[in-house]
């Protein structure tokens, strides 16, 4: 997550982001998990760049909630709001080929696309 943080909330981007006219296109913000504890334990962001087309930009889960569900969770309602926005495609790139995050979204549906790193599932 620090990783993420630290790449998608950069003070410039964040900048570059409220900057534009109307706000940045497509863009759904950021979704926020916490324990019971209030401490972060997952992020996703995504948006509706293209019409009918759903991004995710990103999804993370802090190493000890993995493989409790906090992802499904986040992806489930960023898929909820892109729905909202006509969104009937949802699409992912993964940071490397063979992203450990690979198995999560194949579990959830998604194939590969020409790009292996690059995944797309319809969405109902």
């Amino acid at each position: 997550m620090r990783r993420l943080i630290s790449a998608q909330c950069a003070l410039p981007r964040i900048r570059a982001e409220i900057e534009i006219p109307g706000g940045a296109p497509g863009w759904l913000g950021w979704l926020v998990a916490t324990d019971a504890g209030g401490a972060v334990v997952g992020v996703a962001a995504g948006g509706v760049p293209v019409p009918g087309e759903g991004e995710v930009y990103a999804l993370a889960v802090a190493p000890g909630s993995r493989r409790t569900g906090v992802g499904t969770a986040l992806l489930a309602a960023a898929t909820d709001r892109m729905r909202a926005y006509d969104a009937r495609e949802q699409r992912v790139k993964l940071p490397v080929d063979g992203d450990p995050a690979l198995p999560f979204y194949l579990h959830q549906g998604f194939t590969a696309l020409a790009d292996p790193a690059r995944l797309s599932r319809p969405l109902p």
